[in-house]
């Protein structure tokens, strides 16, 4: 490995037996190791040498490939110097879009207009929003708190759909594919001429030779226009699709109900919850609601708090596995074994249902659970659910229980768990029922196998898809592709490009739902219109225009959506009044149907759950496999840049998604990389081996990923990548899991092989990034009933009051429960030499001066709520104009986002105990490493509290990111933010050197000098938050707490109440972005110096701790603890009986008698031996062996901190 960004006083080597012998030890959380990935779980020399380089990756090292491509291409650059124009600075162009016309009176240029809207999202129902304009340009999208889904608050697809709309690769018009001259640029008038004649040929047939695939948006007014489509044509094929979903909820419902319904939880009532397969926090039309509501049912503050309870059982780690509090790891085809068990058990204690019960009895179950338990209640025949079922059925607990079933179990399998909430009398207090519309219970793959039946057999002569692109995503049995080619006239309407619109006859450009009017209902049933923030940028049409167009009618949206409201709503002669405050508000108010608790059909499920059998579960010759649907969904958001850039929740891969195995899968099956099973680096990046997947006769071959906590003997397939037209982004990303995929087999496919194939594959994993150097402490967690012992004792010591926990770093107070958790309970003071003006670095601000006035600006993070979603990541990047750097950069630790989620996982190395998440953006610190080595101040400190970024000082040394404990500060090796992440050279470099360069430019872009590279088009300009710089290449960057926020704050109380002292900002007034889009509250933004503001109130509790706060930076940023609810029955003696204020494990031994007296560093501790040996444990020992600067360093200090 070259050492060129690496300390003089690393790049020693030692013989390999002398790195064994002094392997880290890993930091312990509740007794078991914690560990971020499988590279830092096995320690190997190779990988600690690679994440303790200054710059990871080789941040300043070319290898000899990329060193030719830049000579080639410098080359090329010096030849054209005097024709090519260099521009004089840096500062994109810019044109300012009027607003219309007649700027309205009231609209003051350089300031935000906010518009309410609502978005259709892929999985049913809606998002209300509210959307930031800047002179007619929508740039930011946030929850509108109006809307009872949102209630403020956004999900991943509403924050990152802003930037799909000024995507350059949309379709920008209408084209024509001639027979004879291929395809050719047409407008909407020669679409309607030609429709116009072309329809009129179907009224003689009614409808016959005609069908409709269409996305399955729950809109009333695309219903409207979808009956008068089926009244002008009624044998006509209307097809609602939806390629990711199945149809085991609507089946299984209308088993159990005898009618489709959509399930509508309370999760506020439930305080046991088991989700059997079912990610409820993600991706789901409800799961901003569930997110919200299970995260109000685990706040807990205080040891009179009550907490909810969570028990998943699941193949892979969802974003609901990770912060379950007891997670069963089971096979796919197993996880229905459960279900009957747990069935079973469930409804003999309840007494219930015995016609269903006797059908379960008939059920023979091949395979057999070993689910661990505690030893005393193994010892008395105990098993987990039989721990379970008392959990559901214990006292206060019936009725506020609550089971769900996810899409990978059958039709069969969610009927019985309505049987099984009637039974515990969860119906109507944690779970009731609202029927479906058609449009949503339809079956997606059932639908298109009919039409294709009629296609094969020439009985459909013209197909019109409205949003939908069976080309690519429908299921391989049913050869969509093939049979589409046979209908004469293909019509496909798409914002984006897509695979069916390629192959069709017309392809035309539709609207984003920022350019459309239009209507939706959300997932409880609440109308919210859609409402236009700007003009169609390419004079695109929306679906119900379109299908207004062929029924001969005008293409006007806003007056479709104002005829179906007159017609559903009965507003009468209010109808005009209630129209504008709808569009003011963003919703219908009091729309949604009352849910009901319809009457349970014990026969149809007796007789469904006869159906069902069940597997012995899979093996290495015959896998399970698990089609997951991520962030890309169907693949509709394939081109979006930042939703590729933003890692997965469990892999942390960006940019594709390989498939994954477990580490005991990968071992048995000889796949691990390079013989073991680390994701192995080469040339400082992970690859990932090739492996070919065969399900029956269906091949892939794609890389593969070593996944902890991962069932044995199944395969994750991702769906939604391996694109080939949606545009430069996304084209070529990743492999297509839809091609694997049966009609019969849309969740889970049984029968699968795997084996080695040639060649790896680049993998940009950031599993390792930024890592904060094997510190301990770094999450904190506790179970909630040594929290409930342990705040009690706190809580009666202090009387109730609450500590700040400021003093306790400054050895003033004694530490609270989260921070007898830490180092600052046995390590000694670590005080800064550097005196911070703020605070004199030890003490508050002087009484008077301008930092004790405030408003002083501080954040807290409640890790126990945090899901690990990723909005705030997203949220982050469009308020800050945040640039992408693509998957080479990435793969190389070069990634720009503010905000990164660790994850780390906990225990055994093939089954964690858990995962866990922790965001991380620059925590402010007062005082602050990076400020004391900037040779040029272009980091300094504000007068309220914030870390300055000043870009136009910065020289780009980097010395602040070396000296950055937290490793949140970025820097701009390229100029990401100013020139196209997939855009060659650009047209004028193009003109002058013909196809010279082609076969040179390099793989990564970026390796293009600037002024070579295609710019930013005016319509990428366009989404640009104007309140934020633009950075350029060189310059250090960081989170600001959203700086401009807050300066807009104060003009605007200055302007409207006159306010002069900006001590007293309300309460909230102020949102960072995180913050305002965070699903579950976890984020708390405000003024320090108020101490009634709510981040005041939980800075100062019993659960908060400073990361990294034995270092005496003193963040502004806290984090509250994470607290666990687990189940004793459940749980071994060694975790019952740990106290986690006793430092065993990671600290090297215990100080004995716990901490029910808390202490500080000094009195005599510092000379206690934590070792046993009289070590010190705060020295590294590694390090001494390894690196020739620690052990001087150890010298210069003393002998007696080497004795």
């Amino acid at each position: 490995m070259k050492s060129l960004d690496q300390c003089p006083s690393t790049t020693e080597s030692h013989p390999a037996e002398m790195r064994a012998q002094t392997r880290r030890t890993l930091p312990t959380l509740g007794g078991s190791p914690i560990w971020r990935s499988l590279d830092e779980y096995s320690d190997t020399p190779e990988f600690r040498n690679w994440v303790e380089r200054e710059f990871q990756s080789g941040a300043s090292v070319l290898d000899g490939e990329s060193r030719r491509d830049v000579l080639k291409i410098m080359g090329a650059s010096l030849a054209l110097a005097g024709a090519v124009a260099l521009p004089g600075c840096r500062r994109p162009d810019h044109k300012i879009l009027s607003y219309s016309s007649e700027i309205p009176e009231e609209t003051i240029p350089g300031r935000a207009l906010y518009f309410a809207t609502s978005m259709p999202t892929p999985t049913g129902g809606a998002e209300g929003l509210i959307v930031e304009t800047h002179e007619g340009r929508p740039t930011k999208v946030e929850g509108n708190p109006l809307h009872p889904v949102n209630q403020g608050k956004s999900s991943l697809w509403a924050q990152s759909s802003v930037l799909e709309m000024y995507d350059p690769d949309r379709l920008s018009g209408v084209t024509f594919m001639n027979p004879a001259r291929g395809r050719l640029d047409a407008t909407w008038a020669d679409f309607d001429v030609w429709a116009a004649e072309h329809f009129a040929k179907y009224d003689g047939t009614s409808g016959r030779g005609l069908a409709f695939v269409v996305d399955k948006v729950d809109s009333p007014s695309r219903e409207r226009m979808r009956e008068k489509i089926m009244t002008r044509w009624p044998e006509a094929e209307w097809v609602p699709y939806n390629a990711a979903e199945t149809n085991a909820v609507a089946e299984g419902s209308r088993i159990a109900l005898r009618t489709p319904c959509r399930e509508v939880f309370n999760l506020k009532n439930a305080k046991v919850v088991v989700s059997l397969d079912r990610d409820f926090l993600e991706n789901e039309a409800g799961s901003l609601v569930a997110a919200r509501d299970f995260a109000a049912s685990r706040r807990v503050m205080t040891s009179h708090d009550e907490m909810s309870r969570l028990y998943v059982v699941e193949s892979r780690y969802s974003n609901t596995g990770a912060v379950a509090d007891h997670r069963v790891r089971l096979a796919p085809s197993r996880v229905r074994a459960f279900a009957v068990a747990l069935a079973k058990a469930v409804l003999r204690k309840a007494g219930a249902h015995a016609e269903v019960l006797a059908a379960l009895d008939s059920i023979q179950d091949p395979g057999k659970f070993e689910i661990e338990v505690n030893e005393d209640f193994a010892g008395r025949g105990g098993t987990f659910i039989q721990a379970l079922v008392d959990d559901l059925t214990a006292s206060g607990i019936v009725g506020h229980s609550l089971i769900m079933a996810g899409d990978s179990l059958p039709a069969e399998i969610h009927a019985l768990v309505h049987a099984l909430n009637s039974a515990l009398g969860n119906v109507g207090s944690t779970v009731s029922y609202l029927p479906m519309q058609p449009s949503q219970y339809a079956d997606s793959a059932n639908g298109l196998t009919n039409l294709v039946g009629l296609l094969d057999a020439n009985r459909i002569g013209t197909v019109v898809c409205l949003n939908v692109n069976p080309v690519y995503d429908a299921p391989s049995d049913v050869e969509f592709a093939g049979a589409f080619m046979k209908a004469a006239n293909r019509i496909t309407l798409t914002v984006g490009q897509s695979e069916t619109q390629a192959v069709s006859t017309w392809s035309l450009n539709g609207t984003h739902y920022l350019e459309q009017w239009g209507d939706v209902r959300s997932y409880e049933g609440t109308i919210s219109p859609i409402q236009p923030m700007i003009a169609p940028l390419y004079r695109g049409r929306s679906d119900i225009e379109l299908l207004a167009t062929l029924l001969g009618e005008a293409p006007d949206g806003h007056e479709i959506v104002r005829d179906t409201w007159r017609e559903t709503l009965q507003w009468g002669a209010n109808f005009e009044r209630n129209w504008k405050r709808a569009l003011h508000d963003g919703v219908v108010a009091n729309s949604a149907p009352a849910p009901g608790n319809l009457n349970l059909n014990a026969r149809g499920i007796a007789d469904a759950v006869g159906r069902i059998s069940l597997a012995a579960g899979p093996s290495t010759e015959s896998m399970d496999v698990i089609f997951h649907v991520g962030k890309m969904h169907d693949g509709r958001f394939a081109n979006n840049a930042w939703l590729h850039e933003l890692p997965e929740t469990a892999t942390r891969v960006a940019w594709g998604a390989p498939a994954c195995v477990s580490p005991a899968t990968a071992e048995k099956l000889g796949l691990e990389p390079e013989g073991n099973t680390e994701n192995v680096y080469i040339h400082k990046m992970p690859k990932g081996e090739h492996v070919t997947i065969t399900i029956g006769d269906r091949k892939v071959t794609m890389p593969l990923w070593v996944m902890p906590g991962l069932s044995d003997d199944t395969i994750v397939l991702p769906l939604g990548y391996g694109r080939t037209v949606c545009g430069a982004v996304g084209n070529g990303i990743g492999h297509n899991g839809f091609a694997m995929r049966t009609a019969a087999a849309l969740a889970i496919a049984n029968g699968a092989k795997i084996e080695r194939a040639t060649g790896r594959e680049l993998v940009a994993s950031t599993q390792n990034h930024w890592s904060m150097e094997n510190r301990e402490a770094i999450v904190r967690q506790i179970d909630f009933s040594w929290w409930k012992k342990h705040a009690a004792e706190f809580e009666a010591k202090h009387d109730g009051r609450e500590e700040k926990i400021d003093k306790m770093y400054r050895y003033e107070d004694e530490l609270n429960l989260a921070e007898s958790m830490g180092e600052l309970s046995h390590t000694p003071p670590n005080k800064s030499i550097y005196e911070n003006p703020l605070n004199k670095s030890h003490a508050d601000a002087a009484a008077g001066s301008v930092y004790s006035k405030g408003p002083q600006w501080g954040m807290t993070i409640d890790l126990t709520t945090c899901t690990g979603c990723g909005t705030c990541t997203i949220a982050c990047q469009s308020e800050n104009n945040i640039p992408v750097v693509g998957k080479y950069e990435v793969a190389k630790g070069r990634e720009l986002a503010w905000i990164r989620v660790d994850r780390y996982f906990t225990g055994d190395l093939n089954n964690p105990s858990q995962m866990l998440h922790q965001p991380v953006a620059c925590v402010q610190c007062e005082n602050a490493p990076c400020e004391t080595v900037c040779p040029v101040t272009a980091t300094t400190h504000g007068n309220e509290g914030i870390n300055h970024m000043v870009y136009n000082r910065c020289i780009g040394t980097r010395y602040c990111a070396n000296n950055c404990p937290y490793k949140v500060r970025r820097f701009n090796f390229f100029d990401y933010g100013q020139v196209r992440l997939a855009g060659g050279l650009n047209q004028e470099t193009k003109n002058l050197t013909g196809d010279k360069l082609n076969d040179s430019l390099p793989k990564n872009i970026n390796l293009i000098p600037p002024r070579l590279r295609e710019r930013l088009t005016q319509l990428e300009r366009m989404r640009q938050n104007p309140d934020v710089t633009v950075r350029g290449r060189g310059v250090m960057e960081k989170c600001t707490y959203c700086i401009q926020r807050i300066n807009e704050a104060k003009i605007e109380l200055k302007t409207k109440s006159g306010m002069q002292d900006f001590a007293r900002v309300p309460d909230g007034f102020v949102q960072s972005a995180c913050q305002q889009a965070c699903p579950s509250n976890s984020i708390t933004f405000g003024n320090l110096l108020d101490n009634n503001a709510a981040v005041t109130k939980l800075r100062n509790s019993q659960r908060s701790y400073m990361l990294l706060g034995y270092l005496d930076t003193r963040p502004r940023t806290t984090y509250l603890l994470q607290i666990r609810n687990r189940n004793p029955l459940l749980m071994t003696k060694a975790e019952i009986e740990h106290d986690p204020l006793h430092h065993g494990g990671g600290h090297g031994g215990d100080h004995g008698g716990g901490h029910n007296e808390p202490h500080r560093p000094g009195g005599g501790h510092e000379e206690e031996s934590h070792t046993g040996e009289g070590e010190h444990a705060f020295l590294d020992r590694v390090k001494q062996v390894n690196e020739k600067g620690y052990r001087m360093s150890l010298r210069v200090l003393g002998s007696g901190v080497l004795a």
